[in-house]
């Protein structure tokens, strides 16, 4: 386990309260949308937020979301599997709300994670979440870095998604960990700033992280 930065936690705080204040506006949207979409299609009524099982720093915890999919499909994928694979139900189209689609296409399904960040679930950068399967697949193929360090709202692998890579995701992600636990708190928060500031382009570009 790699130990966390002391000023990374503060930025998060400081940064995930405010987040949450300021778009405070867009999740009434987000909610009255989704409560209007449900009163007008059946297939689409279902619970404002979604909680998956998710891993960081190697233990388990609630991931939240706004729920993108129907719920019929959530329930035909547990049944199915006992484990709900979101990115396995994102390929086909018909899973999703109307709502859902416009949700995923800028990722604004993820802004309840905010609140993950906050209470120390997560930080805003660093390797992405993977649910129980992946996460055990991960630790049979030696892969660590979901295992050693805080999940991240996003990270420089997902911010750079777009382009073209040398590096595989796992690469990534240590060299990631390996700059916090060598760099100055300044050098780290600079860091995240640049991740940060590329991942809401991507966003607004819709490119997907």
């Amino acid at each position: 386990m790699v130990a966390f930065p002391a000023t990374k936690r503060t930025f998060d705080v400081l940064v995930s309260a405010a987040l949450l204040v300021l778009t405070a506006p867009l999740w009434a949207i987000i909610i009255l949308a989704m409560t209007l979409e449900g009163a007008l299609v059946a297939s689409s009524r279902g619970k404002i937020f979604y909680r998956e099982r998710r891993v960081s720093e190697g233990r388990i915890f609630m991931l939240n979301k706004f729920r993108v999919f129907k719920q019929e499909s959530l329930a035909r994928a547990q049944a199915e599997s006992g484990e709900i694979s979101t990115k396995e139900l994102e390929k086909d189209g018909r899973n999703l709300t109307s709502t859902g689609r416009i949700l995923r296409r800028v990722y604004l399904d993820e802004l309840p994670q905010l609140w993950n960040v906050l209470v120390g679930e997560m930080t805003l950068v660093g390797p992405r979440p993977i649910n129980l399967a992946v996460a055990e697949r991960h630790r049979a193929e030696g892969k660590t870095s979901k295992f050693i360090f805080r999940a991240g709202l996003t990270g420089y692998f997902q911010s750079h998604k777009g382009l073209k890579f040398d590096l595989e995701q796992e690469q990534a992600d240590l060299q990631y960990i390996d700059f916090c636990r060598r760099a100055s708190a300044w050098k780290i928060l600079l860091r995240d700033l640049q991740i940060i500031f590329i991942s809401v382009y991507t966003v607004l570009r819709a490119e997907g992280i």
